[in-house]
């Protein structure tokens, strides 16, 4: 019957003490988080598009035999400047559920 007498402590202290009456008004500030040294060279999705450029072309030093399997005369476009075909734009504005719910019911 002791277990009975004693509180639940659950949550955070200043949690408990705005439930039980107390006069904190805020929560105690959460440690500062560590700062990282972010990396030098950053570059987001709009600054690597814009390097693309199709008139590029090969540089000399790939014309080299040992690259020449792997080398193409016409650069392919990255592939958020190609447009989507007529299915990969029906697919893309239907819901990913829907697609599951339409096959079910025929």
């Amino acid at each position: 019957m002791a277990a009975e007498t004693q509180t639940l402590n659950f949550g955070p202290e200043w949690l408990r003490a705005l439930s039980s009456g107390g006069s904190i008004t805020s929560p105690p500030l959460s440690p500062a988080l560590p700062k990282y040294k972010l990396a030098d060279y950053r570059y987001g999705r709009e600054e690597m598009l814009a390097l693309f450029l199709k008139d590029n072309k090969i540089p000399s030093d790939l014309l080299d035999k040992e690259f020449l399997p792997i080398l193409q005369e016409e650069p392919l476009p990255p592939l958020a400047l190609v447009p989507f075909t007529e299915e990969e734009q029906r697919n893309f504005s239907m819901s990913v559920n829907s697609a599951a719910v339409l096959r079910l019911t025929g």
